[in-house]
């Protein structure tokens, strides 16, 4: 699966779909694998229940602890809120058939455009899916074995300490800020060990979870944009095609529009609840963890405080910039089709070019809460945000 050359180049996201397997999801049921039900009691019993209900040593682990919680529900409940939609099991079958017109059958030989560019984005969109899987799993390890390395050295240090006669106390530094249930993981070399264990389930768990959700997403809108790249391209073709062919050609490029807007349309369905989980998740996250630095200052928890600011941003900015794509490449459309010498052509050509300018007009874009458009401009909205938000905090504090 994570192979930097895909196996055949004209599959669609095979690295989502084998990811998106493991839950038990695929296109052609729409069971909800029992699996998840152990992913999601991971969640509330082993992040949820001990950062809500048990105390805080004080006020700077309470404000780690809650940014880490609002960290791993963005990461947990986001993913809960994709897989839950049945509708991203629509939006995947709407893309293979688009690409099933594209390419009719396996055997077809790629020598139109429209299929060595769908060739060439499988294989970029496979090398960058494998890199990211790749620094999930690198940024997840370094954020719980960082900790232990300071905590085990910590120990040897005492350990040392001893044998020379003094007395140096050993210095805990959590995996995750939480008291986890009565187990005493502050103070205890045992305690410590054992919930190490447990956060390193959790962080497992959480990196697939983030792995599977992001790069759903950001492939999914990438490939309705490279559709609507492909749509473009037709539109563009009509002007070289003959008499004789560009009624058969123009209905091909009807039928790929009318494609392409669904696939768009259902990704806006799917996305719409969880572009708002994450745009008010995200600006919390922000909050807490510039806090929680500006408390404390630039130590080892701090820093993985930062990286958890750094993924967050990454994520946001990748949602947002990539809407603002899709949208732009959605009135492409028109434009090219504008350009199209129709009024050499009878009126039956004329009408089915209209057709494609009036559903060209209509916006393509990705909402959360079903109103508020997501691109680079709301990014800009958020950073501002989470600003004033971040002062009131501090001010609170």
């Amino acid at each position: 699966m994570l192979r930097l050359s895909p196996e055949d180049p004209k599959a669609v996201m095979p690295v989502v779909k084998r990811l998106l397997k493991l839950s038990g999801l695929t296109q052609e049921t729409t069971r909800f694998g029992a699996i998840n039900f152990l992913n999601l009691f991971i969640y509330i019993a082993a992040v949820l229940v001990p950062k809500v209900c048990f105390p805080y040593p004080n006020t700077e682990a309470m404000i780690r602890g809650l940014s880490e919680l609002i960290f791993f529900t963005n990461v947990y409940v986001g993913f809960f809120c994709f897989i839950s939609q049945h509708r991203q099991r629509d939006l995947l079958n709407a893309i293979d058939s688009f690409v099933d017109v594209v390419y009719p059958t396996a055997a077809h030989p790629s020598d139109s455009p429209s299929e060595q560019i769908l060739i060439k984005f499988n294989v970029k969109i496979q090398k960058l899916s494998v890199v990211f899987c790749w620094y999930i799993a690198v940024t997840a390890t370094f954020y719980w074995l960082a900790p232990c390395l300071m905590t085990y050295r910590s120990i040897y240090m005492a350990s040392v300490s001893v044998e020379n006669g003094s007395v140096q106390s050993i210095q805990y530094y959590p995996n995750l800020e939480e008291s986890f249930y009565w187990l005493d993981n502050r103070s205890s070399v045992y305690g410590y060990a054992t919930f190490s264990i447990v956060a390193l389930l959790v962080f497992t768990v959480a990196s697939y979870n983030n792995a599977t959700k992001l790069l759903t997403i950001l492939t999914t809108i990438k490939y309705c944009n490279t559709l609507l790249q492909l749509v473009i391209i037709e539109v563009d073709n009509l002007n070289h095609a003959t008499s004789n062919a560009i009624d058969r050609e123009l209905k091909q490029v009807i039928q790929l529009h009318q494609r392409a807007v669904r696939c768009v349309a259902l990704l806006n369905q799917t996305l719409s609840f969880v572009m708002t989980v994450q745009l008010a998740l995200c600006i919390l996250t922000w909050c807490f963890t510039l806090l929680y630095i500006l408390t404390v200052g630039l130590d080892v928890t701090g820093m993985n405080g930062l990286l958890i600011m750094f993924n967050m941003t990454l994520e946001m900015f990748g949602y947002c910039f990539f809407c603002t794509e899709l949208a732009t490449t959605g009135t492409l459309i028109a434009c090219q089709s504008y350009e199209f010498r129709w009024e050499e052509h009878d009126p039956k050509i004329q009408k089915m070019i209209s057709t494609i300018v009036a559903r060209s007009q209509l916006p393509l874009r990705i909402t959360a809460c079903g109103f508020i458009t997501v691109n680079v401009e709301l990014f800009a909205k958020v950073v501002k945000t989470t600003y004033s938000v971040f002062i009131v905090l501090k001010d609170f504090i």
